[in-house]
């Protein structure tokens, strides 16, 4: 049985006859491929129902709504992540290629970001990824709760960097910067406001999208600490 019609789609598109000598028929995988061509910070349903050519009704047949459908391609991109390559590194290194691939899913999809918050990106397609890391770090001595531990700091960590690079990206689309931004603000306050700020300007908006990469680094050093190990040399 389809699916409900949403309503925030047009009835009249969801009605659109099917032109002749368009196939009738068309899959799953056809409309996540045709979301995520898209982007899913773009998609909407009307949009994957023009670039398949068929109606949105037809849509309806395989996904209940658009957040479906984000849902969808958020666990597409994640089960397609590629798996940092294994090269018997240091177990820092490796680890940081983790905390790195998790980053550059998220920015080179935002909308996955927004997945993360509404719970549409969790345990579900994040099980086999953790799988391999955790394999992985049991090769380095790691027993599976602290490999855990710090699988939980990397993310939290990359996470945080994915959303202030969305963030720099989103504002240098608008045609501004975040230094332009953040001058324009404190020129509107009083000379006398935010002294700290002012003082340390500069560094504040001196934007660095690897800075996050530092506090990798001292999260693996604190972790190598309780371990009674040093860090190699970068």
């Amino acid at each position: 049985m389809a699916a409900p019609l949403d309503r925030t789609e047009s009835e009249s598109e969801a009605k659109r006859p099917r032109p002749v000598g368009r196939p009738a028929r068309i899959d799953l995988k056809a409309i996540v491929d045709a979301a995520l061509q898209i982007g899913l910070d773009r998609v909407t349903m009307k949009a994957v129902a023009e670039k398949l050519d068929v109606g949105i009704a037809t849509l309806y047949q395989h996904v209940r709504n658009r957040d479906d459908l984000l849902r969808m391609g958020a666990l597409r991109l994640s089960l397609t992540r590629r798996t940092p390559e294994d090269s018997d590194q240091h177990w820092a290194d490796l680890a940081t290629l983790y905390a790195k691939s998790l980053y550059e899913v998220l920015v080179a999809e935002p909308q996955l970001i927004a997945e993360v918050m509404k719970g549409g990106y969790g345990p579900d397609t994040e099980v086999d990824f953790l799988e391999q890391f955790l394999a992985a770090m049991q090769q380095r001595g790691f027993s599976p709760q602290d490999g855990v531990r710090l699988y939980r700091g990397l993310s939290i960590l990359a996470i945080g960097a994915a959303v202030g690079e969305a963030h720099n990206l989103a504002i240098l689309r608008a045609g501004t910067s975040m230094s332009a931004t953040v001058r324009r603000v404190l020129a509107e306050r009083a000379e006398a406001e935010l002294p700290l700020l002012r003082s340390v300007l500069d560094t504040y908006i001196d934007y660095d999208r690897d800075q996050w990469l530092g506090s990798v680094r001292d999260l693996l050093a604190s972790t190598a600490a309780s371990r009674g190990e040093s860090l190699p040399p970068r």
